[in-house]
């Protein structure tokens, strides 16, 4: 009576590939500055920021819920679809919108400090502004990963 041995297979499986699918990124990044900037929204009001500031009218408006998942979606979803489109020409795009887009989150976080509003409300809101920074570089990256691994 002879007993079979499995045969082992000598294919090895085929390798992961590094980073995610670009609209795996994109989301994942999307959702993580939402979910960040509510988390600092949330902050402001229990660090009694009044959470309020003028509008270009002069009108005091308040930051909301939805005006902050917003703004947080809008630029993030534009800036990482141009770039991820227009590495499609070029690989090397990826990390010079790497490089801008951060640069750009981080400049912009000035605005916020310079509006006439209480400093936990310009301390809130500017930080929201650089949670944008490491929400475009590490999306960018790992779709940059993928790109380069072939």
């Amino acid at each position: 009576m002879s007993t079979s041995q499995p045969v082992e297979s000598h294919v090895s499986p085929t390798p992961r590939r590094p980073g995610l699918p670009w609209w795996q990124a994109g989301l994942l990044g999307v959702a993580g500055a939402v979910a960040a900037n509510l988390v600092l929204l949330g902050v402001g009001h229990l660090a009694g920021a009044s959470m309020t500031h003028p509008d270009e009218t002069g009108q005091t408006v308040g930051v909301t819920v939805g005006g902050v998942a917003f703004m947080s979606v809008l630029p993030l979803a534009v800036g990482f679809a141009a770039a991820v489109a227009l590495s499609l020409l070029w690989k090397g795009f990826l990390r010079t919108a790497q490089i801008t887009g951060a640069a750009l989150a981080l400049v912009s976080a000035a605005g916020p400090l310079l509006l006439e509003a209480d400093t936990p409300t310009r301390v809130v809101l500017a930080l929201m502004h650089v949670v944008m920074a490491p929400a475009v570089w590490l999306s960018l990256e790992t779709v940059r990963r993928r790109v380069l691994a072939g």
